[in-house]
């Protein structure tokens, strides 16, 4: 008997998923019950963007080396099985105005395990067994590495957050060094998918960026998988002002360089109150007004978390679209 994509029943489903920030963390919170499940779990693994160089994780990669462990931290989040008190110590931010204010605690745990282990994967493992998480979480090279970018006008835009900053659209977008070498347990997990995911979140710096590293594009190509995009609800003042959807699945497939196979987006209506507020941070809802876009399938469901006090991805409706969405693929 099949399943997806035309798998075996007592086969896994290897799902990998792709991004970085608030964006990979809500996809894998909605990821997590199918890997978690007693009964034909799916293979899960999220594969993170690590070119932050903002913020608790900018100042660690400034001061003691390495790469930024934010995004990770968030996603490990993401993956705990339960809500517990060694989560919230994860993501503890200390104040004041001392040298650790701002700082998350579940950053500088992370980095001083890859300190003592000597590897990320280690430390990351480490922690993930003491969380109780499901799922395998990798960073995408453990190489650090800086994301730049040039707009239309020629302007230069050099780290994570200039390149947030930016006039879309942009005319080049790449990584520096450019022979950076992706993790080899990112690109094993994508030569092995059965299906990658690209998550929401910032354009440019979370959904495209690991895909500028070209192992990881061959890979994905060669796994030969279904690529399913799950469209932001807002565009973002900055890199993405004024991007429509055909905006966002064009520049994916520009940097990106790989073929999406379908699109996932929000079908509901923000509240006037909320929408109001963030058109005037320079926000607007980013609609699917119909069923393609670039002759990729566009498939709309409800989406929006109705509890959460901004535009967010609510999990169990986002896992109700990826489980439909793979019946259609």
């Amino acid at each position: 008997m099949s399943g997806p994509l035309g798998l075996h029943a007592d086969q896994p489903l290897k799902v990998v998923a792709l991004g970085g920030g608030t964006g990979l963390a809500a996809l894998l919170r909605a990821l997590k019950r199918e890997a978690g499940r007693s009964r034909d779990p799916w293979k899960l693994t999220g594969i993170v963007t690590v070119s932050d160089n903002g913020g608790s994780s900018g100042r660690l990669r400034d001061e003691l080396g390495g790469i930024p462990p934010g995004d990770l931290r968030n996603c490990l989040s993401a993956l705990t099985l339960e809500d517990s008190a060694l989560s919230d110590l994860l993501n503890y931010r200390f104040k004041g105005d001392g040298s650790l204010a701002g700082h998350s605690l579940g950053n500088l745990m992370l980095w001083a395990l890859a300190d003592l282990t000597g590897d990320w994967v280690r430390a990351i493992r480490q922690l993930s067994g003491v969380l109780v998480t499901v799922g395998r979480l990798f960073p995408s090279t453990v190489v650090p590495i800086t994301l730049c970018a040039e707009d239309m006008a020629g302007r230069r835009y050099e780290g994570e957050t200039a390149v947030g900053s930016c006039r879309p659209p942009l005319a080049r977008l790449w990584m520096e060094p450019a022979e950076a070498e992706p993790l080899p347990e990112a690109v094993l997990a994508l030569l092995r998918a059965d299906l990658v995911i690209l998550s929401p979140g910032s354009l440019y710096t979370s959904t495209i960026a690991n895909l500028l590293l070209s192992e990881l594009q061959e890979a994905v190509a060669i796994s030969r998988a279904p690529v399913v995009y799950v469209a932001n609800l807002m565009t973002e003042p900055g890199e993405s002002s004024g991007l429509d959807l055909e905006n966002h699945v064009a520049a994916i497939a520009s940097f990106g360089r790989v073929g999406i196979s379908a699109v996932i987006a929000n079908s509901a209506p923000l509240q006037p109150e909320m929408l109001a507020r963030y058109r005037e941070e320079g926000g607007e809802p980013i609609a699917a007004p119909s069923a393609e876009v670039l002759g990729i399938p566009v498939h709309r469901f409800p989406l929006l978390d109705p509890e959460a006090p901004m535009a967010r991805h609510h999990p169990d409706l986002l896992n109700q679209a990826i489980r439909e969405t793979l019946t259609r693929l």
